[in-house]
């Protein structure tokens, strides 16, 4: 839904956002909890998701072939993806069982670790075909990940993603490590 051109300055913003969140989401979360109940720590998310709902209609417009409220909620249901949606949710399901499981509860050589990383793969492929030749608006457009360019921002953002994630995962493991710890 967002341009090339812009896409920058929404990935920024949506770093920021995430960054916030990281740095005070915690502090937040806890005073709310301590003070008014833990319960409002998910209440008090529903006006805010209404505001970003909200904000999310005003700024961005539908692009060609989106969604149109007035054709009906049939013609909008047929252009859901609703097979490459269960594909992708299933695939990464069970991928993310394959990894919790392996070298944790059971030996990587175990028939089930490899059986559900192989099932993954193979839950992947058969998603990518559906995205490929599905009538409906594609959840992952194939064109998003053939050129140079878009290519190489897929493979950028993935790189700045895991190193997001590292630093946040280590500096977690780090706390309690030293002498105050």
């Amino acid at each position: 839904m967002i341009p090339f051109r812009k896409r920058g300055m929404y990935q920024a913003m949506q770093n920021g956002v995430f960054g916030f969140g990281a740095i005070c989401g915690a502090s937040f979360g806890g005073s709310i909890a301590d003070y008014i109940g833990w319960r409002w720590c998910f209440l008090l998310q529903v006006p805010v998701s209404v505001l970003a709902l909200v904000l999310g209609a005003l700024v961005l417009h539908d692009q060609a072939g989106g969604y149109d409220i007035r054709l009906g909620f049939g013609t909008i249901w047929a252009k859901i993806d609703l097979l490459g949606a269960f594909l992708l949710v299933t695939a990464i399901s069970v991928q993310l069982i394959g990894l919790s499981l392996g070298g944790n509860e059971l030996p990587w050589d175990n028939p089930w670790v490899i059986g559900s990383l192989v099932g993954s793969v193979v839950l992947f492929a058969l998603f990518v075909l559906v995205e490929a030749s599905t009538a409906a608006i594609p959840i992952i457009p194939l064109r998003m990940l053939t050129g140079r360019l878009p290519v190489l921002i897929q493979i950028a953002n993935n790189f700045a993603g895991l190193a997001a994630y590292a630093v946040s995962f280590s500096s977690l493991q780090c706390v309690g490590d030293g002498p105050l710890g």
